[in-house]
């Protein structure tokens, strides 16, 4: 079976192709010895796959005194010469893999933080043409591991950079090819590099031909079988991408939640971090803001998104979402209603339930909350869900019209007065299928659950009540916290009897409270109204539920790795 080529192959230069670091180490240490400076090992371990310019700096602080311009002349200067003196030593394999790709003509190129001349010095060893560009550090605003290097060679060679394969030898190079959306292939040299799902990693190029490289490319070995782990990693994993919600944790332990956007910084008074300085770190870094006070930068879970997200209704708390998935066995492939879609919090928990295979149908009386709920789930999931659908309008009045009766699996109701849709879940629901109600008040239970055993199609209704207490664990001061999450709302549960069946009666003890229909008015009144919110408010929220889908669609579409464009190398 023959494999499909890839789009190029983009090549990084110093540790990947030619054994350069040694000579860049050297002329660093004696350089910044002649200044009156020390230059360690680890120092010069940690710049390797760096930016000129941001070495240049480094070595300022180290002692160095020169201008940025004129050090990175004198240094590359030097490298050059004993390249000249020495000779130029090729990694293992790589020239060899070079000319195997050369030979089936898929397009090449260098990408390196060095310098034009010395990427023309390198090409000029190879046969000409075998490069079909090269991306140098002279030629790019911002440096690896900023995805521009690599952005860059695949508009230069007209190819889609997600159909391209990029070698690199450093963890900052790999995070700039991760960052861009390529096959990203780690070969590690002077600098250890972890393994991930990020990324595929080969100990050498000694040995490894065209057709195993393209195998990790495609997602499968030579033999077509699948491999042990794929490059692609989902929306809410691998590097930090522009577009992504950034969850920043500071040292008292307050929370910032930001979107990452080109050229952006997030400020406080203890001074800001570079939205680009987080493209490419890996979830879960500990970052320094230009004060050096350190942040703890984690993608938010669906729990704390929800906390934070606009909101144009009242929304139903992560601890009840998480009992109405359980209490309403929510399964992948269930066809769900929800009514009452608010702001879109318990259409995000159940949609994460139901999978692609499942549908949800959510329905809410208020078009300006539905806007908002819309965009709040684009946000999240970073595209629109091709399961869903939202229908504006009076649930009792388009549930018949958007799901026949009987194919309903589940039935959510978070709304004002529930009792007025329960004939019409009932007519929805498959027999067995489970009613749900959300329940703000104790009044509303009441009257909830005897409209449910009124209507003689359901089960004897279920109520519950959920409370979160977090407990203080320190060693041995373990206790409780002192603020708990109480009262939020309660949960009814109902199933829905089989046409013609008759629930059995089940025996009471004699009940000393009588009531009529003109008592539970009063007690709750059936017409309650609407949600008021003022139109001013509601407008803002719409307005920022909107700013933050478009800028989470923008991933999708700018590349595959849910639209990164990530830092590069």
């Amino acid at each position: 079976m023959s494999i499909p080529a890839p789009a190029a192959v983009l090549w990084d230069m110093d540790g990947t192709i030619v054994d350069t670091e040694p000579f860049w180490i050297e002329c660093e240490t004696a350089l910044v010895q002649e200044h009156g400076g020390t230059w360690s090992h680890e120092q010069a371990m940690r710049m390797v796959g760096s930016g000129l310019w941001e070495s240049a700096e480094v070595l300022r602080a180290a002692g160095v005194d020169l201008e940025p311009d004129d050090l990175v002349t004198t240094l590359t200067g030097r490298v050059m010469g004993l390249i000249a003196e020495r000779g130029l030593p090729f990694r293992p394999g790589a020239r060899e893999l070079i000319a195997e790709f050369a030979e089936r003509r898929v397009p090449q190129a260098i990408v390196t933080m060095s310098i034009l001349p010395m990427a023309r010095a390198v090409a000029a060893l190879l046969p000409e043409g075998t490069f079909d560009t090269l991306v140098t550090g002279d030629a790019v605003p911002l440096p690896k591991p900023h995805p521009d290097p690599y952005l860059l060679a695949a508009e230069r060679l007209g190819v889609d950079i997600a159909d391209c394969i990029a070698l690199e030898d450093s963890p900052t190079g790999l995070r700039a090819a991760v960052a861009s959306g390529a096959t990203a292939v780690a070969v590690p040299h002077a600098v250890p590099i972890p393994s991930g799902p990020d990324h595929h990693t080969l100990p050498t190029l000694a040995g490894v031909d065209a057709d195993r490289l393209i195998a990790l490319h495609t997602g499968r070995t030579n033999e077509g079988t699948p491999p042990s782990m794929t490059t692609a990693s989902p929306a809410n994993s691998g590097p930090f991408r522009y577009g992504d919600r950034v969850q920043l944790t500071g040292p008292k332990n307050k929370l910032h939640t930001i979107a990452l956007k080109p050229g952006a910084s997030f400020h406080t008074h203890r001074g800001f971090i570079n939205h680009d300085d987080l493209v490419g770190l890996p979830d879960g870094s500990v970052v320094s803001n230009s004060v050096g006070v350190e942040h703890l930068a984690l993608r938010p879970l669906l729990s704390d998104f929800v906390m934070s997200m606009p909101r144009g209704a009242a929304i139903i708390y992560p601890k009840d979402a998480a009992q109405i998935i359980a209490q309403a066995d929510i399964f992948p492939g269930a066809r769900v209603v929800e009514a009452g879609v608010g702001s879109g919090a318990l259409s995000m928990w159940l949609l994460r339930a139901l999978g692609p295979q499942g549908r949800l149908f959510s329905f809410e009386r208020r078009e300006e909350f539905a806007d908002v709920a819309v965009d709040n789930v684009t946000t999240f999931f970073g595209h629109a869900q091709d399961n869903w659908t939202v229908t504006v309008g009076d649930l009792a009045e388009a549930l018949p019209g958007t799901v026949p009766d009987g194919e309903a699996d589940r039935v959510v109701l978070d709304m004002l007065a529930p009792w007025d849709c329960i004939e019409a879940a009932a007519d929805a629901l498959t027999p067995g299928g489970v009613l749900l109600c959300y329940i703000a008040t104790v009044t509303q239970l009441s009257r909830v659950a005897e409209a449910i055993r009124a209507s003689g199609r359901f089960t004897n209704p279920q109520s519950t009540e959920t409370m979160v207490r977090g407990w203080h664990v320190e060693g041995l001061a373990v206790r409780p916290e002192h603020r708990m999450i109480g009262h939020t709302g309660f949960l009814l549960t109902a199933r829905r009897l089989a046409d013609g069946a008759v629930l059995p009666e089940l025996k009471r003890r004699a009940s000393k409270s009588s009531y009529s229909d003109a008592d539970v008015e009063i007690w709750t009144p059936g017409a309650l109204g609407e949600r008021t919110m003022s139109d001013k408010s509601i407008r803002k929220r719409q307005r920022e539920a909107a700013k933050a889908a478009a800028l989470s669609l923008s991933k999708e579409q700018q590349g595959p790795d849910a639209g990164s464009v990530p830092s590069g190398d």
